[in-house]
């Protein structure tokens, strides 16, 4: 059944159906969001090894214009930004071949993967956003 599996998560990595795409954190990626004040906000969104660490910083902006939207203000501020990268080590896969008295391994895999991540602190107003740099307009950026 592991073997089944391995397979499956290979194939689809190999394919590229594993991409991060926008959406809801979940197997392969995406934004999650945390209310840390009546107008500020944490977001993150995590990418995977398919997913480009420009994409990941706009979909973060684009998780935080939506929020700011949907508690009720018109444009936020940038006051803190983290762009980082989480790697992971993926399992070795041994595999060894006996002919005769002889025996030979080799392994398969292994190595690590990079996985970009942005953290971003927001503080969301009501009103036009100033034209400054930092100052962004949520439903501007939702229509992008």
């Amino acid at each position: 059944m592991k073997k089944i599996f391995v397979a499956l998560v290979t194939s689809l990595f190999v394919s590229g159906c594993l991409q991060t795409e926008y959406q809801a954190d979940g197997l392969t990626g995406g934004y999650s969001d945390e209310m840390t004040g009546p107008n500020t906000a944490t977001v993150l969104f995590k990418g995977n090894a398919f997913t480009k660490a420009t994409d990941v910083r706009k979909f973060a902006l684009r998780r935080a214009a939506e929020l700011t939207v949907k508690e009720g203000f018109d444009y936020f501020l940038l006051e803190a930004s983290d762009n980082f990268t989480k790697t992971k080590k993926l399992a070795s896969n041994i595999q060894c071949n006996t002919i005769g008295y002889s025996t030979s391994c080799y392994d398969y895999g292994g190595g690590t993967t990079s996985h970009p991540r942005t953290s971003i602190d927001i503080r969301m107003f009501k009103g036009k956003a100033p034209n400054q740099t930092g100052y962004y307009d949520a439903r501007y950026l939702i229509a992008r």
